[in-house]
């Protein structure tokens, strides 16, 4: 296959599509009501502004009423298990609790999963055979944070999920392909929305605690309350595209002719006729260390102006649903602190597949037993809070649908909309449930 080598200007994001990302950051994320997903000119619209910016707001998925309901047991459940693990010691927000009642509602709610169904619907798959379903989504026990009033100015660094080096791993995405066309030169034929070219990707070679190991289609923050852009809110940088990160000269391929003298954000440092191809390449990733997340900033990465790229969503209320790709940079903002305690659920995109299927199995087990979620360490965890949920709270949380989500039910083969997706679910089905399907894991 010919290769094209890229010259520094391919690689630089242009730094005037940032500038315009900032003025308009409340206005680049697309809203749909949850009930607008029933209108095809709304969903239209909204879909391709999905699929340019990465990342939209579905409102109102859950009833404001129900949510603050879910907030209100969500303080009782910790106020009765006050031991309950949070990060960072010297400011916790970020609980380390998977299996609350407002969780197990969450993620069974039908609105969310229908809410689910719909964005995964956004992907496609170039193989048709792929063992990938959309319309099956599976439930991602990750925790949840609350932002409290007075908070220090503690913030989440701008980074992006699903593994760091792996990227660059060829037993990482490299099995998969991800990012062949990138690294082939052919960075315009990258498609960020294909599904079958990240099946057999491995995202956590280096077992790094919270390095997520199955297939998100989506990153979704579930808001229990009303916050403003203002209070510290989520930052999104609207689908800069992989090759920018990928690529970003100091990053990988590039070095600098001449040094910084001042800074490294000065027009003359950034400047494309200033790098040239580094062919004296290292194992050094900028950001990017085994087992632990990929992290950005503007001294490694000054081509991606993290300063200006990365924008505040818009206003969330109780029960709305941010969604965004999971190769999306991302980030907490630094500035005014929520004036109210604010708690977000985590409750990503996941479809049916066999690395799913394989992880679903030891969830449920972790589930049952009140342990972390596989992905977050071991440890006792919530195995002896009180109040915790069971198996009769997912199915009234919705039904036959939520336990499948949480691998507790069989899926029904009449339920398939064609012979791949019979094939899924009796792979899905034997792993889950072999002795019943007389399969083997």
């Amino acid at each position: 296959m010919h290769r094209q080598v890229l010259g520094p200007a391919a690689c630089f994001p242009p730094s005037g599509d940032c500038s315009h990302r900032s003025h308009k950051s409340l206005t680049l994320f697309p809203p749909i009501d949850f009930a607008g997903l029933e209108d095809r000119d709304k969903v239209t619209e909204f879909s391709a502004k999905l699929k340019k910016r990465g990342a939209a707001v579905i409102r109102k998925v859950v009833p404001s009423e129900d949510v603050m309901e879910w907030k209100e047991e969500t303080d009782g459940y910790l106020a009765s298990n006050p031991g309950t693990k949070a990060w960072p010691t010297r400011d916790p927000h970020l609980m380390g609790i998977y299996w609350t009642p407002a969780q197990i509602k969450g993620r069974g709610h039908p609105n969310v999963l229908a809410a689910q169904k719909f964005l995964m619907s956004l992907w496609h798959s170039t193989d048709a055979e792929a063992q990938v379903s959309n319309n099956f989504p599976v439930s991602y026990a990750d925790r949840l944070r609350i932002n409290t009033p007075g908070e220090s100015n503690w913030h989440l660094n701008a980074h992006v999920d699903g593994g760091s080096v792996e990227r660059w791993e060829p037993d990482g995405y490299g099995r998969a392909g991800t990012y062949r066309a990138i690294w082939d030169g052919r960075w315009e034929d990258y498609d960020p929305w294909e599904s079958s070219s990240r099946l057999k990707v491995t995202s956590d070679l280096y077992n790094g605690a919270g390095s997520c190991s199955m297939f998100r289609m989506f990153q979704g923050w579930l808001s229990m309350a009303s916050i403003d852009p203002s209070e510290g809110t989520l930052l999104l940088c609207p689908h800069a595209p992989a090759r920018d990160r990928l690529l970003s000269p100091p990053s990988l391929l590039f070095a600098p002719a001449s040094p910084a003298s001042a800074s490294p954000s000065t027009a003359a440092f950034l400047a494309s006729d200033n790098w040239a191809l580094d062919f004296s390449q290292t194992s050094i990733l900028q950001g990017a260390v085994p087992s632990y997340t990929q992290e950005l900033n503007n001294v490694l990465h000054p081509h991606l102006h993290l300063d200006k790229s990365l924008v505040r969503v818009p206003r969330v209320e109780p029960g709305d649903y941010i969604a965004w790709h999971p190769d999306m940079v991302y980030g907490g903002d630094k500035v005014s602190p929520v004036t109210a305690p604010a708690t977000i659920m985590y409750i990503p995109a996941c479809p049916l597949t066999q690395t799913n299927a394989l992880y679903l199995a030891r969830q449920r087990k972790t589930f049952l037993l009140g342990r972390p979620s596989p992905d977050f360490g071991g440890g006792i965890g919530e195995a002896t809070h009180v109040g915790r949920p069971g198996t009769q709270e997912v199915n009234d949380a919705g039904g036959d649908e939520a336990l499948r989500a949480m691998g507790l039910l069989p899926w029904e083969e009449d339920d398939a909309s064609g012979q791949h997706e019979v094939q899924l679910l009796r792979m899905a089905n034997g792993i889950l449930f072999p002795d019943r399907y007389d399969m083997m894991v």
